[in-house]
This record gives structure tokens, C-alpha cells and sequence, in this order.
């Protein structure tokens, strides 16, 4: 198995140690180590490594199931499950099939439920474990998630962070795959031999992303065919029975059954955010009522963006240290877990506590697009406020050639091109004709960003089918702006993006609403909000070829000339929640 650097550095640092100032109790045990195959009553053999307190006394064990660590370890570097056995939970660390060393061939995805139950059923009937908990990040969460609903007696809980459970949603927004996540995954994780080695391993996958029919990239590029890649790329339809069957729909339907307390861990810029948030969403009341929502300003990697506000407070919670304090408190000392919501404030620098979150809000301040240049850069539209303004008849153009796409600069959804992923500096205003922007006064007083921002655009288009995409920014004194939230659509799924593919007639007038992903975000006094419009953002998702049908059958482009109306009758918009 091919690992992709990032890939293989997140799931090192899994393994490093826990700053011990922030664990809630001194070590007080010697670690035993071990190192086996086990036949966990599947019918082959995987290593498990465990670090054990060494004690004549029974005990509880946090159990990980990872595929990314591809080496055995020795137990000097395992850093944060010798910490774990150092204070009396042993830590218990199994490659699922095909990895780091056990038996079978490792299939995403397939065979985690099945492992994964068999792996707890052993422990649980160890006689020297008194109680379980789960935990991990990414596809470890996944781990996690699966069997969450079928969990013997002696699993307590689940401290799990960044994976989604809904598949569809994690892949696809309005029929545009999510390439930089899935497309460079499945070619990082694929079998060996498939490509020649990058020069540079943190290089996003433009070649592979953008070859046409992308359903033969696999075979052309790389040499080999990945089935399950083409199954996620062909199956656009949220509606389609792939993702409604299999290892996708008991993913989607294990949260409400749910017995034991959670802490789901989110990121404002991490590719699982919208699923992640789902999951604790779709908890049953009883199980919110002891569990955890966290949310923080980190992408996968938990590496806070952006760092323009100079934040203070973003890693006052630590989520390695805070897993061992919650585990401990209700492993060991059997404390009945609290109902919370934590929330970090970009900009303001400071956690917030909700009953939950999102909120819901019916407070809204729209901002309607101009075709007037803005006092200040004459490269830049103006915002309003006040609808009254608006023209009688007014409307703007712009060219979209899918052979010259808007690339990404910063994203929600964005892993591989890690370089570019969060919150970042966006280029000047005007860097290219095809991007749209637009600028709002200054702010008379903070402004907090608390939702998800929707934008209502009228438009128009030349082919029967193309994309458009928003993104929202914060603008600071000196010109310099940071991306807050974007969002994306298409009129194939106009409006509703989780519905079946639908017609479009070339010159048609249509009323688009695309929602964000929500944030909570404090805009400061002085500053601006910055809007750009466009129809691409690749390769956070994949070019619209201006053609109908499933993008990844497609061979060829075309250029739309795209319409955006803007007056009194089709006031174009950006809503923002607060």
C-alpha cells in the first residue's frame, strides 16, 4: 500500500506524545509491550500492538484500529499509548486487514464492520479488561463509527474526531466531486505497483484530477483499475441505490442507535466537517445528553487557519489530552459523562458554549450585488444593503473555459493540495476576468458570522449545463483578505442538491440558492467583506465541463458564457447569518 506523505505524517503524529502538563493524572505504572498476530474469529491473523500497565489488577483499554502506520513500532515510539499505560489504560493498536503487517488484502472501507466487531467482542471477553473505549481520527473514526450501534457490554465510549457518516456527502456537492480529498486518497491508498514516485510528495494531483474520461484515469495513468474509485465517481445521484445500500448505509444509519456517550471532534476546515457534524446531529437525545461537540479552527490536520487574527486560544483545547481526560474520567473513575458544546470563534479568539450548534437563527443581513465599481478599488463591485438601490434592469458577464479553472485558494474541502487548504490569503482583486468581486463598506462594529451564509444568484448560461460558485471573505485594513466560507452549485442540481439530476434549457432565467457549510466568525470593526463569483474551484472539486451528464464519462469542454442578473426584479445576494 502507497501512502501519500501527508497521510503518513497525520497518522505518525497519532502516535506522539501527549503534552503531560494538559493529562489530568501522574504516571504511576510500569508499561508492558506486546507485539502478535491474533485471529480475532475472522479467519486470518492481524497485529495488534499493545501498551499495558503492568499490574496484577484488572484494567480498561483504549482500542484504535489504524491502516496508515505501515511499520512495527517499537514502544519507545509510542508515545501517547505508553502515556496511556504509564496512568492505567492500556492502549491496544490493530492494523485491519491488509496493513501494517496482518493478514488479507486491505479493501476501504469493506471489511471494517465485520473487523472491527470481532476485535471488541475479544476484548470485551478478556478477563482482565474491565472496560473499553474507542477512539481516532479520520478514517480511525470510521473504524469507530461502524460498529458503534452492535458495541458489547465493557464499551463505555467513543472519542472519535474528522470522518463523516454520510459517504455521498463527504464525496459530492451537486454532482462536483471532491477531488483533492477522494481522487488524490484513492490514488495515495491504491495497490502497488501503480505510479512512478512524485518529486515532490506534497504535490496536489492536477494531471490525474483533470484527465478526461476521468473513469479511465486509473487504468491509463496509473496502470491499474480501481473499482471502488470508479463506483464513487460514476454514482453522482444522492438518490442513486449505491449510496443507500452496503457498507454506505449502515454508516449512515448507526448514529441514532447509539447507546454510549460520544465526543465527535469537528474542524471548521476539515474535509469530514459537514458528515462529522451530521453524526452528532443524527444522536439520539438521550446519547446528546451525554455527549461532547467540539468544534475548532483546524483542518485535518488540526492546524489552525487563519493565523491572520493572531489567535491565542484556538489550541486551548487539545484533542489528544482531552481524549485521555474524558476516557480516564469514565473508564476508570466511572464519572457519568455532561452534555457540551464548544465552538471556537474565528476572530474573536475565543470558545463559545451552545446547547447546540448550529444555531438555529432567523436573523439574516443580505448584501445585493452592484454592477457600481466600489469607491475604493476600481477593480471591485460594490455591496449594498439597501434593496431600494437596485436598478430597474441590470446584469453582467463573464467567460468560463473549464481548460483555464479558478483554482482553489483555501477551502473547506481541501487535503491533498495541503499547501492551500484553510483559511489563507486570497489573491488580489482582479486577478482574473473570470472571477467576479465584490466589496461591502467597512464594518461600524464587530460582526459575528453564526450559521451557514447562503447566496441567491440569478443567472443565465449559454449550455445546458455549468456550475457557479461563491466565496465569502474578510477583508482587513491593509487590502488583504482571508477566506470564510465558499459554496458551489449547478443547474443540473439546482436548489437541491441531494435530488435526482434535472434539465436545463439554454438562456433560461434561474434563481440559484447555494448554502455554505456554517461557521462562527467574527468580522471586526473596519474590516470588509469581500465576495467572488465564479464557476469553478478545482481542485476542490472537479471542473464542470459545460456539458450535461456524469462528469467523470465526460471527453471533452466547452465555453459558457455566463449571465448574472442583478436589479430590482433579480436581486442577487449574499445572506449572512449572525
Amino acid at each position: 500500500m502507497t501512502l501519500a506523505l501527508s497521510t503518513l505524517l497525520e497518522a505518525r503524529a497519532q502516535w506522539m506524545k501527549i503534552d503531560s502538563t494538559r493529562l489530568d493524572v501522574e504516571p504511576r505504572f510500569e508499561v508492558q509491550y506486546v507485539d502478535t498476530l491474533i485471529d480475532f474469529g475472522t479467519g486470518m491473523k492481524m497485529r495488534t500492538q499493545m501498551c499495558l500497565p503492568v499490574t496484577t489488577e484488572a484494567f480498561p483499554v483504549v482500542l484504535t484500529r489504524n491502516p496508515y502506520v505501515p511499520a512495527p513500532m517499537t514502544l519507545s515510539q509510542m508515545g501517547a499509548p505508553r502515556q496511556y499505560a504509564e496512568r492505567g489504560i492500556g492502549y491496544v493498536l490493530n492494523h485491519p486487514r491488509g496493513t501494517g503487517g496482518s493478514e488479507g488484502q486491505f479493501q476501504p472501507n469493506i471489511y471494517e464492520r465485520e473487523d472491527g466487531l470481532a476485535v471488541v467482542g475479544w476484548l470485551d471477553r478478556q478477563p482482565w479488561i474491565t472496560a473499553i473505549g474507542l477512539t481516532g481520527t479520520s478514517y480511525m473514526s470510521l473504524t469507530c463509527w461502524i460498529i458503534a450501534d452492535s458495541l458489547p457490554d465493557k464499551v463505555k465510549c467513543i472519542h472519535q474526531h474528522h470522518y463523516g457518516v454520510d459517504r455521498h456527502l463527504s464525496a459530492y456537492n451537486s454532482g462536483l466531486f471532491r477531488q483533492d480529498i477522494l481522487t488524490a486518497w484513492s490514488i495515495s491508498n491504491a495497490r502497488e505497483p501503480i505510479r512512478k514516485p512524485k518529486v515532490d510528495p506534497a504535490a496536489p494531483f492536477y494531471t490525474e484530477e483533470r484527465y478526461m474520461p476521468q473513469v479511465r484515469m486509473d487504468v491509463d495513468l496509473l496502470g491499474c483499475e480501481l473499482p471502488w474509485y470508479r463506483d464513487w465517481i460514476t454514482h453522482t445521484d444522492y438518490t442513486d441505490p449505491y449510496w443507500h445500500q452496503g457498507v454506505w448505509e449502515t454508516l449512515r444509519s448507526i448514529p441514532p442507535r447509539i447507546k454510549v456517550p460520544c465526543t465527535i471532534v469537528a474542524g471548521h476546515f476539515d474535509h469530514h466537517n459537514e458528515g462529522t457534524l451530521l453524526g452528532y446531529q443524527l444522536l439520539s437525545d438521550a446519547t446528546k445528553a451525554k455527549s461532547r461537540l467540539i468544534v475548532g479552527a483546524w483542518n485535518h490536520s488540526f492546524v489552525t487557519t487563519p493565523i491572520a487574527h493572531h489567535p491565542q486560544h484556538d489550541k486551548d483545547f487539545n484533542v489528544d489530552a482531552d481524549a485521555f481526560n474524558w476516557m480516564y474520567a469514565l473508564l476508570v473513575e466511572g464519572k457519568e459523562p455532561e452534555h457540551e458544546v464548544l465552538v471556537y470563534n474565528i476572530g474573536e479568539d475565543v470558545w463559545r458554549h451552545f446547547d447546540q450548534w448550529p444555531t438555529a437563527t432567523a436573523h439574516h443581513k443580505a448584501y445585493y450585488l452592484t454592477s457600481a465599481f466600489d469607491p475604493d478599488d476600481r477593480n471591485a463591485y460594490h455591496l449594498v444593503t439597501d434593496a431600494s438601490l437596485l436598478p430597474r434592469r441590470d446584469e453582467q458577464h463573464y467567460v468560463y473555459d473549464p481548460k483555464n479553472p479558478v483554482m482553489s485558494v483555501g477551502g473547506e474541502t481541501l487535503f491533498t493540495s495541503e499547501r492551500t487548504r484553510g483559511s489563507i490569503q486570497q489573491p488580489e482583486i482582479g486577478y482574473r476576468p473570470d472571477v467576479l468581486s465584490y466589496l461591502s463598506d467597512p464594518f461600524d462594529e464587530d460582526l459575528n458570522i453564526d450559521g451557514k451564509i447562503r447566496a441567491v444568484v440569478w443567472m443565465s448560461t449559454d449550455v445546458d449545463d455549468t456550475a457557479l460558485t461563491f466565496k465569502v471573505s474578510e477583508v482587513l485594513p491593509d487590502g488583504t483578505a482571508y477566506n470564510i466560507r465558499s459554496g458551489i452549485t449547478t443547474m443540473a442540481y439546482r436548489n437541491n442538491r441531494l435530488g435526482p439530476r434535472q434539465t436545463y434549457s439554454p438562456g433560461e432565467v434561474m434563481e440559484l440558492t447555494i448554502e455554505a457549510l456554517p461557521i462562527l466568525w467574527q468580522v471586526k470593526k473596519g474590516h470588509r467583506l469581500r465576495i467572488d463569483i465564479t464557476s469553478s474551484n478545482f481542485p476542490e472539486y472537479s471542473i464542470h465541463s459545460n456539458y450535461a451528464g456524469v462528469w467523470s464519462l465526460q471527453t471533452q469542454t466547452r465555453v459558457a458564457h455566463q449571465t448574472l442578473y442583478i436589479d430590482a426584479q433579480h436581486p442577487s445576494r449574499i445572506e449572512i447569518p449572525y
